[in-house]
């Protein structure tokens, strides 16, 4: 275990915080995406991938898409994060699983852009803080005091 406690409350601490800016990014890139609603209409006419008659009806029905799972992984995301920093070490099982699907269903559209590069980083960051020793140690001496 490590001499310093305060270092490994602060390495949980700063895993805690990227979860939750990886959580914010989340939910910032669904509004910013709505708000950018009528360029994307715009831009499917243009590139022929749908006529004006149907263009409302495929833009709403990706928009809402992605607003539910990335709403969805925003919240989890909170949950996870919030019980690892009370302490409990099987978060970090979940927090593997669900930043790989986020990551895996990303990755399967296809494209590799500035929002899923931002979203891996993030959660690479955050794993590799949340599998830190010093928040191991952590962990253990919560579960020690149980």
């Amino acid at each position: 275990m490590s001499n310093d406690p305060t270092a490994s409350v602060k390495s949980v601490r700063t895993a805690v915080a990227v979860w939750l800016a990886l959580a914010t990014f989340c939910t910032l890139d669904v509004l910013m995406t709505w708000f950018e609603h009528a360029a994307l209409r715009r831009s499917l006419v243009d590139s022929g991938i749908a006529t004006p008659d149907n263009v409302d009806v495929l833009l709403n029905n990706v928009l809402w898409q992605k607003t539910v799972f990335q709403l969805a992984f925003a919240v989890v995301y909170i949950v996870l994060a919030l019980l690892l920093r009370r302490g409990h070490a099987w978060t970090r099982i979940a927090l593997i699983a669900v930043s790989v699907f986020q990551v895996f269903l990303l990755l399967s559209g296809g494209s590799l852009n500035p929002v899923v590069i931002l979203i891996l980083a993030l959660a690479t960051g955050a794993l590799m803080l949340t599998w830190r020793q010093s928040t191991t140690d952590w962990l253990a001496a919560v579960r020690a005091e149980r």
